[in-house]
């Protein structure tokens, strides 16, 4: 169970500051190469390339462009290689920073969840004695909030798939 007296994220974020988180990632959306999304065939389809693929590929073009020129064939298109090389190492580099955004993004939620959780419990843990106390007026909120700890039936609270 959490500290109760323990809150780690105490804010909330500003509209203005959330539009301005919305508005970057759209910018970094809208710099990133054109037809880059791809449907749920090709991604099963495309091989994804790793650490020993990619050492390959460059070893490749190495290669290619130290000897290639009496040995491939007209159609090999050494420049586009390379471009495909040159930015697949940029968006790594974009790939591990945003990854780094959205796992403290994912840490927060957690956080701000799990408070949130832990306060939700005591407060239903109140009202729950509160109405087997006979307290007045808090048996029809402790009807409404113990759905959560009851069976998947005819519940009285609030549908879960309401937002917040």
């Amino acid at each position: 169970m959490a500290n109760l007296t323990e809150n780690r994220i105490n804010v909330v974020l500003s509209s203005a500051d959330t539009i301005t988180i919305k508005n970057s990632i759209d910018s970094i959306v809208a710099l990133l190469p054109a037809n880059t999304t791809l449907t749920d065939e090709q991604r099963l389809k495309y091989n994804a390339i790793d650490v020993s693929n990619k050492v390959f590929v460059e070893d490749c073009l190495s290669e290619a462009k130290s000897t290639g020129a009496e040995i491939l064939p007209s159609y090999i298109n050494l420049p586009a290689l390379q471009n495909d090389v040159d930015v697949f190492s940029q968006l790594d580099i974009l790939e591990s920073a945003l990854m780094n955004v959205v796992r403290q993004i994912k840490d927060a939620k957690r956080i701000a969840g799990h408070e949130a959780f832990a306060q939700a419990n005591q407060i239903y843990n109140a009202y729950r004695i509160a109405a087997e106390s006979g307290i007045p007026n808090s048996q029809s909120s402790y009807d409404k909030i113990r759905s959560r700890y009851q069976p998947k039936s005819s519940s009285v609270g609030r549908n879960t798939s309401e937002s917040l």
